[in-house]
């Protein structure tokens, strides 16, 4: 199958986490056999992706029959061909891998393995993007790996108390539930920065939600819905983020991080987003607007005693808590993230009396300094490579 829109792309990526999940449910079962057959369809979608037509060093796809999306896929690529390796070469062959596309890999997972020793944790809780997976263009496409899901899997399995993914991503409708394969009884999924969760069961859980402010934000999403209508503003959708409904929260992409839109088209966006946010909230009372240069995240507020402040990650390891009756006093928990945004999950932890230690990917020296006063017990690794990795050796430890 020749692939040409950007629908066809997406549904081979959904495709794709279908074949994954089952190898990963075969590798992982001593009753199901890994048939040759999956192994050939991650291959054949390898192939799919290199045949799609190129232009100045970017692949084209359309969005219908004149308008085209320029996209760069380094991640599907990237991940494919990881999986390929640690499939037909092995694991050792994977981490030679590894250390090829990562410079001084070895000499970070060296140090790693030093700094977490033969320490062991009551609970284990990750970012997802950035952290303990490679960044994607497009939400919609960052399947998890076959790899990767082992990986985090076996660390799982070493954690007498909860391992949880904690992202600001949607759980549901194109979230991290959809492109997750690792499996479902090892981790609590987190969504929404928190706001939702589904646990090791399939049970769900919901951060309370004021009735005004939900009919509010579903007022300001048909809004921005009828906004990407307009042939000028619908490639929005398709690129990084995407359009993404969360719980309590909605994102839209202005760019992504190839940077396949112009600066003034994507400023355009956020003056009509800007627009939007204050027709229907004009006391500016329920939302606030982050823009991350790439992301437009708006926010419901939450009131914290008296104060109105934004739901952060903070705030849902502390419901995540509070639901799933999580002891985390005197507990030790090992935290990882990547960005600012992570920080608050290292407040809260330490707000509920838990030992924390922390692992954040980043060479940004600025986040390195901030991470070293949420936490002395910290390590700094430069890529999700590195970390998973070095997870994976961790767990093998014991």
């Amino acid at each position: 199958m020749e692939i040409i829109y950007l629908a066809d792309f997406y549904m081979q990526m959904r495709m794709l986490r279908e074949t994954r999940a089952y190898i990963v449910s075969a590798l992982r079962s001593t009753n199901e056999q890994l048939e040759n057959e999956h192994i050939k369809q991650l291959e054949r979608t390898l192939d799919q992706l290199y045949a799609i037509h190129k232009k100045n060093g970017s692949y084209i796809l359309k969005t219908h029959d004149t308008e085209e999306v320029h996209l760069a896929l380094d991640y599907e690529l990237g991940e494919l061909k990881k999986d390929k390796i640690y499939l037909e070469e092995g694991q050792k062959a994977l981490e030679q891998h590894l250390a090829d596309i990562n410079p001084n890999f070895n000499e970070e997972l060296e140090k790693g393995l030093d700094f977490l020793g033969k320490r062991k944790f009551h609970h284990f809780i990750t970012d997802r993007d950035g952290t303990v997976s490679n960044y994607c263009g497009r939400y919609q496409s960052s399947t998890q790996a076959i790899y990767n899901a082992i990986y985090l899997s076996d660390v799982a399995r070493k954690v007498p108390g909860k391992s949880v993914i904690l992202t600001s991503a949607p759980l549901y409708r194109i979230g991290l539930v959809d492109i997750s394969v690792q499996p479902k009884e090892d981790f609590v999924l987190a969504g929404s920065k928190g706001r939702e969760l589904q646990d090791e069961n399939g049970h769900r859980y919901h951060y309370p939600i004021d009735k005004e402010q939900q009919e509010k934000l579903d007022e300001l999403n048909e809004a921005i819905e009828e906004l990407l209508g307009k042939p000028e503003f619908s490639p929005f959708r398709y690129i990084g983020s995407g359009l993404q409904y969360k719980f309590g929260q909605t994102t839209l992409a202005r760019q992504d991080k190839n940077l396949s839109i112009p600066e003034i088209k994507s400023l355009h966006l956020k003056e009509e987003v800007q627009k939007l946010i204050y027709k229907t909230d004009t006391k500016q009372e329920h939302f606030r607007l982050e823009d991350t240069g790439k992301d437009l995240e708006i926010m419901l507020t939450v009131s914290n005693d008296d104060q109105v402040e934004d739901f952060n990650k903070g705030h849902g390891v502390k419901f995540m808590t509070q639901k799933l009756k999580l002891p985390m006093k005197e507990r030790k928990v090992l935290i990882c993230g990547d960005t600012a945004s992570d920080l608050p999950m290292l407040t809260a932890a330490k707000e509920m009396g838990a030992q924390i230690t922390c692992i954040f990917v980043t060479t940004d020296t600025e986040l390195q300094k901030e991470v070293s006063r949420y936490c002395e017990d910290a390590l700094i690794v430069s890529s999700p490579d590195v970390l998973v990795s070095l997870l994976y050796h961790y767990a093998k430890n014991f």
